[in-house]
């Protein structure tokens, strides 16, 4: 129910904006790593992302995003422990603040995110859906108009079930493409 109410209005100020003439509209890809925070069930893993980008207004981007986050198995100092990790599927949104479509050279950004994420655990059968948020800072270094390479790091907090979250830091690197004026 939260992650429609967040379409929803993504795309009523999308259409406005599209509207008045001034939206710009790009999509991305980007891979990295993840290190999970105080688990020591999970070990460092990998992170991908596949984001549509909507310029709202200058300096305002909204990224509709798709996460798919792999864990590690865990290290236990030496003892194997049987586990594989486990695999966090996230459908979300981010607000960035600082960056625009198709400027040149180094623009710094902050982002805020929220959304929900699908962990499953095959060992334990675990298979939950919760809501979480990301927060982080990036940079996009603009090659042309319509290209841009886009680094960032972000923590990202998901809740689970008990009162508990599973945390982690995770650090990207990609290519984002744009579309528009």
């Amino acid at each position: 129910m939260k992650t429609r109410s967040i379409i929803a209005v993504v795309l009523l100020l999308a259409a406005s904006a599209a509207q008045a003439g001034d939206i710009r509209l790009g999509a991305g890809a980007a891979g990295g790593l993840t290190f999970p925070i105080a688990q020591d069930d999970q070990g460092r893993g990998t992170a991908f992302e596949i984001r549509g980008i909507v310029e709202l207004m200058p300096s305002v981007l909204l990224e509709p995003n798709l996460n798919l986050v792999r864990y590690g198995e865990p290290d236990l100092s030496g003892i194997v422990s049987g586990l594989d990790g486990s695999k966090i599927t996230g459908y979300g949104l981010d607000a960035m603040l600082g960056a625009g479509i198709g400027r040149s050279g180094i623009a710094p950004y902050g982002l805020i995110g929220v959304g929900m994420y699908q962990t499953k655990r095959d060992q334990t059968g675990e298979d939950n859906s919760e809501f979480g948020w990301s927060a982080g800072f990036g940079f996009i270094i603009g090659l042309a108009p319509q290209f841009g390479l886009d680094f960032r790091g972000r923590a990202l907090v998901v809740s689970s079930e008990g009162g508990g979250s599973k945390k982690a830091a995770t650090v990207t690197g990609g290519l984002n493409f744009y579309l528009g004026k």
